[in-house]
């Protein structure tokens, strides 16, 4: 997926909210904006991707911050709520007749759990709420074809997202193992966003969990990925499933070499995501390719 003109306010408004978490002054704050605004004058154009630029903007915060997780404290808090949600996601689980569907949907609005996303308001005080009402609403794309590839999947490889959600993500691996299916989880190397890493994966994981990470790239970066994550997801034998708006800015670009056994869950949290899926902003989505 390409940059839209409208990616670059919205770049620069993440960017102010990231600066209010971790640097200091107006001063610092102000360093990092500029060196943002250099790097975007010589490379947002319409070839770029959002997430190619979204970790340039990501790495020049660590380098003035000096903070390797600038989100360390949004990530924990993510977690924890997620965790306590995890109630409302086995007890919806447990009342359905159409397991796979409500597994979809779970994970859907789990990545809801996204901060600084122009026009998608996200408070995790009032999470529990929209959470709850998003386990009854309508998932968008071809979910039959969806369902029907998983059931007929063996080995699936689950690309991650963010911090939060990966509770809800593991709570459907955990369903998925208990099919008999193989699922090598993949989450970050090291810090980026809010992404969950494989820390967070070790300590959340209500198993035994098989991690090959992506890397530290938002989204999974063929320039960057390590060849473990790779030959995984070229082996035909696997089903990938790609998690949230990163994942599919990046593997859109891509996606003809995994075509027919790429699933995309996510929320349409952005219109530049929504209209490139071609669905509605805020939108709940699983799509197989």
């Amino acid at each position: 997926m390409k940059v839209r003109p409208e990616c670059l306010s919205c770049l620069f408004e993440r960017a102010v909210f990231e600066a209010n978490l971790v640097l200091d002054s107006d001063e610092a704050k102000i360093r990092f904006l500029k060196e943002l605004l250099r790097y975007a004058a010589e490379h947002f154009s319409p070839e770029i991707t959002p997430a190619r630029i979204g970790t340039a903007r990501e790495r020049i915060l660590k380098r003035i911050s000096g903070s390797e997780d600038p989100y360390r404290e949004l990530k924990s808090e993510s977690n924890a709520t997620a965790v306590k949600l995890l109630e409302l996601a086995e007890r919806a689980y447990e009342q359905s007749s159409d397991k796979i569907r409500t597994l979809l949907l779970i994970t859907a609005a789990g990545n809801s759990m996204e901060y600084g996303v122009r026009g998608h308001e996200f408070k995790i005080t009032e999470f529990a709420d929209e959470f709850d009402k998003l386990l009854r609403a309508p998932l968008s794309g071809n979910v039959d074809e969806v369902i029907d590839a998983i059931r007929q999947a063996s080995r699936i490889l689950y690309l991650t997202d963010n911090a939060g959600e990966i509770v809800f993500d593991l709570f459907f691996i955990k369903k998925l193992l208990e099919m008999g299916k193989k699922v090598v989880i993949s989450p970050k190397t090291s810090p980026i966003l809010n992404d969950a890493t494989v820390d967070d994966v070790r300590m959340l994981a209500p198993f035994d969990p098989e991690i090959v990470p992506s890397g530290s790239h938002i989204g999974l970066s063929l320039d960057e990925a390590d060849e473990d994550i790779l030959s995984i997801l070229w082996d035909k034998e696997y089903l990938v499933i790609s998690k949230g708006m990163g994942n599919y800015e990046m593997i859109s670009e891509f996606e003809e070499k995994i075509k027919g056994r790429l699933i995309y869950i996510l929320r349409a949290k952005c219109l530049p995501v929504a209209v490139s899926l071609g669905v509605k902003q805020r939108e709940l989505v699983a799509i197989l390719r």
